[in-house]
């Protein structure tokens, strides 16, 4: 896939020491306004080809009332716009904890990150019969929608699992984009931010070009080491620098977009 330019400046990523990183390199975010609507009818995303050094960052399963505001704080703080893509269960209903959680998706959308469905019950789609595809699939769209007023159009399968006919037509028939990833974080194996931190920076070292990177942001251990995770890719980029390479550049998902059908070409009149 190739990785197009991302929109917007925002601040300079924070250094290994925590201070203002000096060496000039942006952060370009992806905006929630700008690019929501133009993911509609994309071809699949895998989360590789970066055509340079870049990092997208997907956070999957929440929202999480508990949770998920910490990560909001520290993308914030760092000027990094990301993707939640979030399972309709959690917004679903009139309890408190649906209530919460969805105030926590209504900030993400405020805050400019990118939102998908992740479906309902995060099950495997493969197995699923037409009518529980549709369920799970347009159940979460609706919640969604009744929280940020729009339709989003990024999708990702659990477990990215997306092979059966029946699964793939269910999500491009309705429009989506869907989204998988170049590095796994594998933050559900492991229970402590030092822990996720190890298993990214073997990501870091199996895919140099970098990638989308696969997070969930309803794990505390997962969240804690996020800042941890932006600090080795300062250090990682100040070294870049200091040999004449190139940085990594945090992009958002619109850095991997193409449209499923190239638009078509006019013909000239004679």
């Amino acid at each position: 896939m190739a990785a197009g330019a991302a929109i917007a400046l925002a601040p300079l990523l924070a250094s290994a020491t925590g201070g203002p990183d000096d060496t000039g390199y942006k952060i370009k975010p992806a905006d929630s306004n700008l690019w929501s609507q133009r993911f509609r009818g994309g071809r699949l995303i895998g989360g590789g080809g970066c055509e340079r050094r870049c990092i997208a960052f997907t956070f999957d399963d929440g929202p999480s009332w508990e949770t998920t505001p910490a990560l909001l704080d520290t993308l914030d703080r760092r000027g990094i716009r990301a993707t939640f893509f979030v399972t309709g269960h959690r917004l679903d209903g009139d309890g408190e904890v649906a209530r919460r959680n969805r105030e926590v998706l209504a900030t993400e959308w405020r805050h400019g990150h990118l939102v998908g469905n992740h479906t309902y019950h995060h099950d495997l789609l493969d197995t699923m019969t037409e009518a529980t595809l549709r369920f799970e699939i347009d159940r979460t769209e609706a919640l969604i929608q009744g929280v940020l007023g729009e339709r989003v159009w990024l999708f990702r399968a659990p477990y990215g699992a997306l092979h059966h006919p029946r699964a793939v037509g269910a999500v491009f028939s309705r429009g989506y984009t869907p989204v998988f990833w170049a590095m796994d974080s594998s933050d559900w194996r492991v229970n402590t931010a030092e822990g996720v931190l190890a298993n990214v920076r073997v990501e870091l070292d199996r895919a140099p070009r970098g990638g989308v990177l696969l997070m969930h942001d309803t794990l505390p251990w997962s969240v804690a080491a996020f800042p941890l995770i932006l600090d080795e890719i300062a250090a990682r980029n100040a070294a870049f620098v200091a040999r004449g390479e190139e940085p990594y550049e945090v992009v958002g998902l619109e850095g991997f977009y193409e449209p499923l059908r190239a638009a078509p070409t006019r013909r000239r009149r004679r």
